[in-house]
C-alpha cells in the first residue's frame, strides 16, 4: 500500500507518532480568516479576522501603497445580525463604514453601532447606543443614506429579534428610514447604478435562506423611501410530496423556490441566482435574469453559482461588462471560475489552480477572490481580467515553511453507495486524504488511523482546498475521511434536502458508510477510528459515539447534544432548523429525544473530548455541561475545555492551539502512540478505564 510519500529515505514510525512541521502555532499565530471583500474604485478593502489579536476582525484597505488596517485598535469589524454575521463591512470614495463589536451598556449584547471613518480621521458612530444590529450595508451617497439589514432585539416578530430594511443617515442626524418590513428575514439591498431602484431579498419562517426566499424591487424616492415593492419568484411550490418532513412541507408553501445574490448590471439590468432550473434530473443554483417579472436563466449548469447564505454578503459573480459575467460555481464540491455570456449561457473557464472561491468582486479590468488550493494556504487573489495573471494581495498564513508545504498533498474525492432506508442504495460523496510527510511511512503491518471530519451546517460542505486543520494530522499519520454527507450543499437541490426529517440518521448513516469504505479498501485501521466536528459536526461526532460502534474516540466542539434545546432555544437564523432537519416541535418531540445523544450516553462506548465556547449563542454552553456530568456519572473516560470570551467557533490564538494539542494528545492516549512535540495535554476523567 502506497501511503503518498516519497521514494528517498524514510524513517518507519508508528501511524499518529510522526514529527510534524505543521504545528498548532500555525494554523493560529498569523493564520488570519478573511471574511469580507469590498471594492472602493481600484482598491481592495477586505476584513480580516486576526487570532493574535483576540480574533478582532480588522478592516484592511489595499490601495497604491500597500496595505493599510483602517479600523484603529479597540474596534472590530462584526456584526451579530442572524448570529453568524456577515457583511460588516462597506465603502465609498474613501469613507468606510463598519458595525462594531466591542463591550457594551446593554446586558449580554454588544456594541453593534455603526461607524464611519474617513481618511485620517478616528471613528465616528452613526447610529446611537441601542440592543440594534447591523449589516449588508449598499452607501448611496446621492441621498446621504446606507441601506442595511437592521436587526433588534428589543423588538420582537414571530418571537425572534426583528428585521427590517432600513436607510441610515450617513451623518447620523436623523433617525432611519424603513424601507421594508414585515418579513422575517431581510439580505442583499442592492442599489440599481441610477440609484432609482433596490432589490433585496426576503424570507420568512421555517424556511431557510437555501430553500425558499423571496426577490423584492422598489423604487425609491429622493429620501430612500420604497414605492411600488414588486415580488419576483419565490412562488409556492406545487405538488409537495405528502411524505416529506412537514417542516419542508411548510417551508415550501412560502417559496419553493431559493433565489440569492441580486445583482444589477452596469445597465440596469436585474440578475440573481436561482435553484428553479432542473438540470440531469434534480435543481441547481443557476444564473438568472429579471424580464418583467419573470425569471430567465442565462446559465443551465449542473453546478451550483451560490453558496448557502449562513453568513450575509455572500458574492460570487460580478459584470465584467454588460454581457459578460465573471462567476464562481461548484461541482461535486469543486469550485472554479469561468466567464459567462449573458445572451448564449456558455462558459469559457478560467484556468486557475483554485477549488475554492469566495468572496468574488469585480472591478474595472480586475477580479478580486478569496482562493483556496490543496498546496497552499488560502490568498486574497487579483485576477487580470485582460491577461488572466494572477497576482497574491495576502495570505491567510504566509509564514508556512517549505517542509510544512512538502506535506500537502491534494485529497481524493470518492464516492460509496450506502442504505438509502427504503430498500436501496444511494451515493454519498466525501475527499480522502492518506496520510501525508515525506519524512516518514508507518509500519507495513500496520494501517493508519482514521479521523472522519464532519463540517457544520449541516447544509454547509467540505472543500478540497487546504485545511491545515486536515494537513496538522496527515503530516502525523492520520488518515483523514472529509464528509459531504446527503444534506451537503454543492451536489444539487434533491442531495442537499435528502437529511431533513433525517438528521442524526442519514449523516451517521454516510459517516459509517465511508469509514467502512476505506476499511474495506485496507487503508486505515478499523479499530482506530475516531471523529471530529464543530457545531453540528460536533452533533454527528456525538451522535456516532452514540448510536453506532464504528468510533474509537470523539472530539466535539461546541456540539449539539440535546436536540430539543436546539428546538427550544437557538439563534434567530435557526429557530426553525432543529424542526426542518428532525421534525416539528413539539409534535416530534420523541424524535428529538430518540436522536439527541444526551439522552443515550448510556450507549457513548467511546472516549469523547469536548471544546465549548462560554458565550456560544448557537449551542449554549449548558448543552457540554449536562453531557459531561452524565459521563461522569457513568464514569465514562471523558476531556473537555471551556474557552471564555469564545463564541460559536474558536477565534483567538491560545485557544485554538490548546484544543489542538488537547485533541491530538487525547488521541494518543486513547490510540495507544506518542505524538511527537511537546503538547497541551488534557485531564481525561476516567482514564486509563
Amino acid at each position: 500500500m502506497d501511503w503518498g510519500v516519497s521514494a528517498m529515505a524514510v524513517t518507519t514510525a508508528a501511524f499518529g507518532s510522526w514529527a510534524s512541521p505543521i504545528a498548532a502555532q500555525d494554523l493560529a499565530a498569523g493564520a488570519v480568516k478573511f471574511e469580507q471583500l469590498a471594492l472602493d474604485g481600484d482598491d481592495v478593502i477586505w476584513v480580516e479576522s486576526r487570532p493574535d489579536e483576540k480574533g478582532r476582525s480588522v478592516v484592511v484597505r489595499m490601495g497604491p501603497d500597500g496595505p493599510q488596517d483602517i479600523t484603529p485598535a479597540g474596534f472590530c469589524a462584526r456584526t451579530l445580525v442572524n448570529s453568524y454575521g456577515g457583511g460588516a463591512m462597506a465603502a465609498k470614495d474613501g469613507t468606510v463604514w463598519f458595525t462594531n463589536f466591542a463591550a457594551s451598556d446593554f446586558p449580554q449584547t454588544k456594541d453593534q453601532r455603526v461607524y464611519a471613518q474617513t481618511p485620517g480621521h478616528f471613528p465616528k458612530p452613526i447610529t446611537p447606543r441601542q440592543p440594534v444590529h447591523f449589516a449588508d450595508m449598499v452607501p448611496d451617497p446621492a441621498r446621504g443614506v446606507i441601506f442595511a439589514v437592521q436587526e433588534r432585539s428589543d423588538v420582537l416578530l414571530n418571537g425572534q429579534a426583528q428585521q427590517t430594511l432600513v436607510a441610515l443617515d450617513m451623518q447620523g442626524d436623523a433617525l432611519p428610514i424603513t424601507v421594508a418590513s414585515g418579513g422575517d428575514f431581510y439580505a442583499a439591498p442592492r442599489l440599481s447604478p441610477d440609484g432609482s431602484q433596490i432589490a433585496w431579498l426576503t424570507w420568512d419562517y421555517p424556511s431557510m435562506p437555501w430553500e425558499g426566499t423571496r426577490l423584492q424591487v422598489a423604487t425609491l424616492d429622493a429620501q430612500g423611501n420604497a414605492t411600488d415593492i414588486r415580488t419576483i419568484g419565490g412562488a409556492p411550490a406545487t405538488d409537495i410530496d405528502p411524505t416529506l418532513n412537514p417542516v419542508l412541507q411548510n417551508a415550501m408553501r412560502y417559496s419553493g423556490e431559493a433565489i440569492a445574490e441580486p445583482l444589477w448590471s452596469p445597465k440596469g439590468a436585474l440578475y440573481c441566482v436561482s435553484d428553479r432550473l432542473d438540470v440531469k434530473g434534480t435543481r441547481w443554483g443557476n444564473i438568472h435574469r429579471v424580464e418583467g417579472d419573470s425569471l430567465v436563466p442565462v446559465t443551465t449548469q449542473a453546478a451550483e453559482f451560490t453558496s448557502p447564505l449562513w453568513r450575509l454578503g455572500v458574492s460570487s459573480y460580478g459584470f465584467v461588462s454588460e454581457t459578460i459575467i465573471l462567476a464562481a460555481y461548484s461541482k461535486d464540491g469543486v469550485w472554479a471560475l469561468a466567464l459567462v455570456d449573458v445572451t448564449s449561457g456558455m462558459l469559457k473557464p478560467v484556468d486557475l489552480p483554485f477549488t475554492s472561491i469566495t468572496h468574488l468582486r469585480v472591478g474595472h479590468g480586475f477580479a478580486v477572490f478569496i482562493g483556496g488550493r490543496f498546496d497552499g494556504p488560502a490568498e486574497l487573489i487579483r485576477l487580470d481580467l485582460e491577461t488572466c495573471e494572477t497576482t497574491v494581495l495576502r495570505s491567510a498564513n504566509p509564514g508556512l515553511s517549505a517542509e510544512a508545504k512538502a506535506c500537502f498533498q491534494a485529497p481524493e474525492a470518492i464516492s460509496f453507495q450506502v442504505d438509502d432506508g427504503k430498500g436501496g442504495t444511494e451515493t454519498s460523496h466525501a475527499f480522502y486524504h492518506a496520510p501525508a510527510n515525506p519524512d516518514y511511512k508507518g509500519p507495513v503491518n500496520e494501517r493508519p488511523p482514521l479521523i472522519i471530519v464532519i463540517h457544520g451546517g449541516p447544509s454547509a460542505s467540505a472543500s478540497s482546498a487546504l485545511s491545515l486543520d486536515i494537513a496538522f494530522f496527515t503530516s502525523r499519520g492520520f488518515a483523514v475521511l472529509d464528509t459531504n454527507y446527503r444534506g451537503s450543499t454543492g451536489f444539487g437541490r434533491s442531495y442537499r434536502q435528502r437529511i431533513y426529517g433525517g438528521w442524526g440518521v442519514v449523516d451517521v448513516a454516510d459517516c459509517v458508510a465511508g469509514a467502512q469504505h476505506l476499511v474495506a479498501q485496507d487503508k486505515v485501521d478499523r479499530y482506530r477510528i475516531a471523529s471530529r466536528g464543530g457545531s453540528s459536526g460536533g452533533y454527528t461526532t456525538l451522535a456516532l459515539a452514540t448510536f453506532t460502534d464504528i468510533l474509537s474516540a470523539g472530539a466535539s466542539y461546541y456540539g449539539i447534544s440535546d436536540l430539543q434545546m436546539i428546538a427550544q432555544d437557538t439563534d434567530k437564523l435557526e429557530a426553525f432548523y432543529a424542526a426542518l432537519l428532525v421534525g416539528p416541535w413539539p409534535d416530534a418531540q420523541k424524535v428529538f429525544k430518540a436522536r439527541s445523544p444526551l439522552f443515550h450516553a448510556d450507549q457513548i462506548s467511546c472516549p469523547l473530548i469536548i471544546f465549548q465556547g462560554e458565550d456560544d449563542p448557537v449551542v449554549p454552553p449548558p448543552q457540554a455541561h449536562v453531557l459531561i456530568d452524565s459521563l461522569l456519572d457513568r464514569k465514562m473516560p471523558v476531556a473537555w475545555e471551556f474557552f471564555p470570551g469564545e463564541s460559536h467557533g474558536f477565534k483567538q490564538k491560545a485557544h485554538i492551539i490548546q484544543s489542538l494539542e488537547e485533541e491530538l494528545s487525547f488521541y494518543g492516549a486513547i490510540m495507544g502512540f506518542t505524538p511527537s512535540g511537546h503538547l497541551a495535554k488534557p485531564d481525561i476523567k476516567n482514564w486509563p478505564v
